[in-house]
């Protein structure tokens, strides 16, 4: 693992670790709360939406298309957070990015 590589790690790790009785920037705090829960959202949404496409055969187009776009929207504030925060690319960023575009276009197929 390269040190950018790392970076992103421990940028992860500060974004999910608690934080109950420090001082944190209300801006910060909120960007963090944003991103979590639509990661949180979108997760939710995959374990809603995965067994049904898998295991269904009713057409569920509606709703593949709506979690597409969750998920979308989910990886992209993810990316924008990390590209924010980390000061150099990472070959893990952009396997993630090519991972989420991936997961989002067969959501939407």
């Amino acid at each position: 693992m390269t040190e950018a590589d790392k970076e992103i790690i421990e940028i992860l790790k500060e974004l999910f670790r608690n934080k109950d009785n420090e001082f944190v920037d209300p801006d910060e705090l909120l960007q963090e709360q944003i991103v979590k829960w639509s990661i949180y959202v979108a997760g939710a949404g995959l374990t809603i939406l995965l067994p049904i496409k898998l295991l269904g055969s009713a057409d569920h187009s509606a709703a593949s298309g709506l979690l597409s776009g969750i998920v979308g929207v989910a990886f992209t504030l993810l990316f924008i957070h990390l590209n924010v925060k980390s000061k150099n690319p990472s070959v893990i960023l952009y396997i993630l990015t090519w991972l989420s575009l991936m997961l989002s276009l067969w959501l939407a197929g």
